[in-house]
């Protein structure tokens, strides 16, 4: 497989799920899956803010007031300030994007795609270890029951497939 900057592999995971949702053939899918999967790995867990603004084709001001809402997750490397955007999360949301402006939306793409994903619930949050007590007790205010629920399941098979990779390795 030749090998992408990050910007082309983001971009080409955005068209392959796309992709992805139109084919029937369950061996078609998993081969797609599976290239998908390796692009996405040589993407990280975050991009720096400039090159996720320039995907979403909005200002790195206007992303910076998304992340400031909590609306879009960030990501920091350990011993880091440096916040960069959830890969995973600007992966859904540039394939949301891209829907939106298929369908003609123009202006506030970005706007409404946060809030169809939030209010789907496709949205990816991150978890991460230590958060503070105002932190875990703001992100439990804001959140619903069932928000909550779905993050402790999540968890859950985290944990499970964790486990029982664990005991397959041994």
């Amino acid at each position: 497989m030749p090998s992408h900057t990050p910007d082309q592999a983001l971009a080409h995971v955005v068209e392959l799920r796309r992709i992805r949702r139109t084919i029937t053939d369950p061996e078609g899918t998993r081969r797609l899956g599976r290239v998908i999967r390796e692009l996405r790995a040589g993407v990280g867990v975050g991009v720096p803010k400039r090159r996720a603004a320039a995907m979403l084709g909005v200002s790195v001001q206007a992303l910076e007031r998304w992340v400031g809402s909590e609306a879009l997750p960030v990501v920091r490397r350990p011993g880091s300030s440096r916040e960069l955007i959830d890969a995973e999360a600007l992966l859904v949301v540039a394939e949301e994007m891209t829907r939106l402006r298929e369908e003609g939306v123009a202006r506030g793409a970005l706007a409404l795609a946060l809030r169809t994903l939030q209010t789907d619930g496709r949205l990816p949050r991150k978890l991460r270890p230590n958060q503070s007590a105002a932190e875990l007790r703001h992100e439990y205010l804001h959140t619903t029951p069932a928000e909550r629920l779905r993050a402790a399941v999540e968890l859950s098979e985290v944990a499970n497939s964790l486990a029982a990779r664990t005991k397959a390795s041994r």
